[in-house]
């Protein structure tokens, strides 16, 4: 218990230090999930991302994110977790291309790239000529790619993105899970660069977000 409040305490002190603490308002800035999820991993405290490769707020906000994805302590679990609704099969070439990426362990290096290539350089990704052409291209090991991007397991993982989605009560993307409890958003936080970001780090620096992860 001591061991967790202590990574609690750094995480306020770090906040404090970088000067990013400021006052968030509930139902403003976020709100709360209307059913709380168990977190990942015991004895830390978590923020999931949900995102759509398709979304041009989602490909706004997350240079800001992996910014603030490299400052995050040992303590703190971050998760993306790519949206699928139902009924909505244009997502599904996208969500492959994350499996695969996540797969291989490469989606936070590759993550900004692809947002690039189908919202700046509007590359039809969801093709797969076209997009292993892209991957070749991109130094990814092809094969390896194919092998996630048409493995056995993907339909598996594809009903797992929807069943998140749903669980999650994902209505909007980019939308941001705190702790299992507090969701917020670039509209709700009032811009996609550090607006969001900031608000997530007070969510963290809650005292009921350190009772959590105890």
């Amino acid at each position: 218990m001591l061991q967790h409040w202590i990574k609690s305490l750094l995480i306020s002190v770090s906040l404090l230090a970088a000067g990013t603490t400021y006052a968030i308002t509930e139902g403003k800035d976020y709100k709360a999930l209307a059913k709380p999820q168990p977190l990942a991993v015991a004895g830390k405290q978590e923020v999931i991302e949900f995102f759509w490769y398709g979304c041009p707020h989602c490909a706004a906000v997350e240079p800001s994110v992996e910014k603030w994805e490299a400052k995050l302590p040992a303590s703190v679990n971050f998760r993306r977790v790519h949206v699928m609704w139902d009924g909505r099969s244009d997502m599904e070439g996208h969500a492959k291309i994350f499996l695969a990426l996540e797969g291989m362990g490469l989606t936070k290096k590759h993550q900004i790239a692809v947002f690039n290539a189908i919202q700046k350089e509007r590359i039809e990704l969801r093709k797969e000529d076209v997009l292993f052409n892209w991957v070749k291209k991109q130094g990814i090991d092809l094969a390896k790619f194919k092998a996630n991007y048409n493995g056995f397991s993907t339909k598996m993982q594809l009903n797992k993105l929807s069943e998140m989605t749903r669980t999650y009560a994902v209505d909007s993307v980019p939308m941001f899970i705190v702790n299992g409890k507090w969701v917020t958003s670039p509209s709700m936080a009032g811009g996609e660069g550090d607006e969001v970001t900031k608000v997530i780090n007070e969510l963290l620096a809650k005292p009921a977000a350190k009772k959590a992860s105890k």
